[in-house]
């Protein structure tokens, strides 16, 4: 049996450790300490998001410009030549090659045509070749060619090239695709340079 004396000493103590609490709980409400680190943790994880997702995107436009500078350094070359043939046409893979550097040409694909436009502005295929070691189109078929260079009895070197870029996908939950890689492909045309075609002796 507990005495009344007991009971209110009981209470005393009770209040006195409920104050305690409060006192504390107060402090700990009014404390500022430690809130640069909780606000860190709450950001950094965004911060690092748009840090990689910065990173891939640089990577990619930067294949992106070297597939452009590959695509045009080769119809280039080859509008500068005269003759050319299967041998001189597959060292266009070695020039894309060191275009590419320091990124790696995954899956490369190079393709170059020479159209040759008539008198009545109808461009037709006088040769391809490309890495395959076959050739990519029929002699004599219809060629696509721009507007602005559909130009009556005229030569044309078309080049096309296509990479596979691996993504670093860091983050694929984030992506919504599975897709790790994708194909980035440009297209360039040159009209000659010397003479008024260039033909290929083996193609």
């Amino acid at each position: 049996m507990i005495t009344r004396g007991r009971e209110t000493s009981l209470i005393e103590r009770l209040k006195c450790r409920g104050k305690r609490f409060s006192g504390t709980l107060r402090r700990l409400v009014h404390d500022r300490q430690g809130v640069g680190g909780v606000e860190f943790a709450i950001i950094a994880p965004m911060l690092i998001v748009l840090y990689l997702m910065a990173f891939e995107l640089t990577m990619g436009l930067s294949v992106a410009k070297k597939t452009s500078m590959a695509s045009s350094t080769i119809a280039d070359l080859v509008a500068r030549q005269e003759k050319v043939d299967k041998t001189f046409l597959g060292t266009m893979a070695d020039v894309s090659g060191a275009v590419f550097v320091p990124y790696p040409s995954n899956n490369l694909l190079i393709k170059i045509s020479a159209i040759k436009i008539d008198s009545s502005k109808s461009p037709k295929i006088a040769w391809s070749w490309s890495t395959t070691g076959i050739a990519p189109y029929a002699v004599g078929t219809a060629a696509p060619v721009p507007a602005d260079m559909l130009v009556a009895d005229t030569f044309l070197i078309r080049s096309e090239l296509s990479v596979t870029h691996e993504l670093m996908m860091y983050l694929p939950g984030l992506s919504g695709t599975q897709a790790k890689s994708l194909t980035i492909a440009r297209e360039f045309y040159f009209r000659q340079r010397l003479g008024a075609e260039v033909t290929c002796t083996n193609c």
